[in-house]
């Protein structure tokens, strides 16, 4: 029933019509916090369609693809800002994650590229570096790579 395939470095587990289940690195380019991810299970979906209807998207799963701007990490409420396109720093996320249950975190700094998948939370408000509040999307991940 289940299928195992090396793929270079990395430890594919596979089942019948071909959804990831689980990805297990040896190297330090992965960290999965739940162990089971179905890709087929999230949806892409535009910061502008996350920015301008949270309601209609908070508790859907969903993955997208950025760049690190901040990294936190504390042991209860460590999280990524990830710019979802290009630089334009008006296009940020708060990507929220388990710091307890990460493998390889710190592989994340400022400037990675990654891709991530996680459920849609409540937008967070927050005040802008001139003074002005405003509200940025939230997820909490569930999986979080590096681009490739």
């Amino acid at each position: 029933m289940f299928k195992r395939v090396v793929l270079g470095i990395s430890l594919i587990t596979l089942i019948s019509g071909g959804s990831i289940i689980s990805m297990k690195y040896n190297t330090t380019d992965a960290v999965n916090f739940n162990r089971v991810v179905k890709r087929k299970d999230y949806n892409y979906v535009s910061f502008q369609n996350l920015y301008e209807n949270p309601q209609l998207y908070t508790g859907t799963k969903v993955y997208q693809y950025g760049t690190v701007d901040k990294v936190v990490f504390n042991s209860n409420s460590s999280y990524m800002l990830v710019v979802l396109n290009g630089n334009d720093q008006s296009n940020i996320i708060k990507l929220k994650f388990d710091y307890s249950k990460t493998d390889n975190a710190n592989r994340f700094s400022v400037g990675t590229e990654v891709r991530f998948y996680g459920k849609v939370s409540k937008p967070e408000q927050y005040e802008t570096g001139r003074g002005r509040e405003t509200s940025r999307p939230v997820i909490e991940a569930a999986y979080v790579d590096l681009k490739k």
